[in-house]
């Protein structure tokens, strides 16, 4: 059986002996797919450290619970329609059944993490708790066109950084490798890089993505801050309150002419670099890990390069 086909076997497991609408709602999640980015770095540490194969698919499987459980929260923030081209879970059974859905699968991850081993129940509490915070941080400056690189970074590292440092680091963390840490470190680099592409690619169009759906919803992101800290803010701050398909494209087409997407990806490589070349010297089987991030990368590169064309 395909990796991902036993993971997500393990995904529905891990929703057993639950109430039934929970296990309806949770499968229905489970079953609209994803890119598993995150369970698959999971699983390339864990065979690059010779973890036996159950015990991956378990660790795996709370990585993938705690960003599913983080994607149905973040769904009802934003009241957001549609999820893997699936309506969203808030808008299929309502805001209070997706936030007790959220609740649910963050504790059936820390269950699963802590029948492995209890101490890393505070490690991956602490990853979700800086989630947490950097989500509420999010939304202290949702609006605001004049957020400075600093804290932009400060949000992507504690909304999708930690969870990456935790996806690189848990395999490490239960054999009781020392070199853990420098596995998180990397992971956090990884995030950076992989919620930089995502934000650029929120500007074009034919990337299976909502365009413009993150300016659209106030939320700052880098090739933004790059703009407005070179030409100022007043055609932004114009798109914001008549939010109307010419003046975004027009937005676009300065900020294309301005070079900031390319910029911006630039900032995602060398992001990707540094963590590679952590991984690299750390002493473990690293080739899997490698050639993942080298092909997952390189499609969202190469996604890049035909659109911006």
């Amino acid at each position: 059986m395909a990796p991902l086909e036993s993971l997500d076997e393990k995904l529905v497991e891990a929703l057993e002996g639950s109430v039934e609408l929970a296990k309806k709602i949770g499968e229905y999640i489970i079953k609209s797919g994803g890119k598993r980015i995150r369970p698959r770095i999971t699983l390339a540490v864990s065979e690059g450290l010779g973890l036996r194969r159950d015990d991956a698919l378990d660790l795996a499987s709370a990585v993938e619970l705690v960003h599913t459980a983080s994607l149905v929260h973040d769904d009802v923030i934003d009241l957001a329609e549609k999820r893997r081209n699936s309506p969203t879970v808030v808008m299929r059974w309502g805001p209070e059944l997706a936030v007790l859905t959220g609740d649910f699968l963050f504790v059936r991850a820390l269950r699963i993490i802590a029948s492995k081993r209890v101490e890393m129940v505070d490690y991956v509490a602490g990853a979700v708790e800086e989630m947490v915070k950097a989500e509420i941080l999010q939304e202290a400056v949702r609006g605001s066109v004049h957020l400075d690189v600093d804290t932009y970074y400060k949000i992507i590292d504690g909304k999708t950084g930690r969870l990456f440092g935790v996806a690189f680091a848990l395999p490490a963390y239960y054999l009781g490798k020392p070199f853990w840490r420098e596995l998180d470190k990397a992971g956090i680099l990884v995030g950076r890089a992989f919620q930089i592409v995502d934000d650029v690619l929120d500007y074009f169009p034919g990337t299976g993505k909502d365009r413009f759906k993150d300016l659209l919803n106030g939320k700052t992101t880098l090739p933004l801050i790059f703009y407005t800290e070179r030409f100022g803010s007043s055609l932004v701050e114009k798109a914001l309150r008549e939010p109307g398909e010419e003046l975004l494209l027009e937005l676009f087409e300065r900020m294309r002419e301005a070079g900031v997407f390319g910029e911006a990806i630039g900032m995602a490589r060398g992001f990707l670099e540094e963590a590679v070349g952590i991984i690299k010297g750390l002493p473990f089987n690293s080739g899997k890990v490698v050639d993942l991030l080298s092909d997952y990368f390189g499609r969202a590169f190469e996604k890049f390069e035909k659109t911006h064309a």
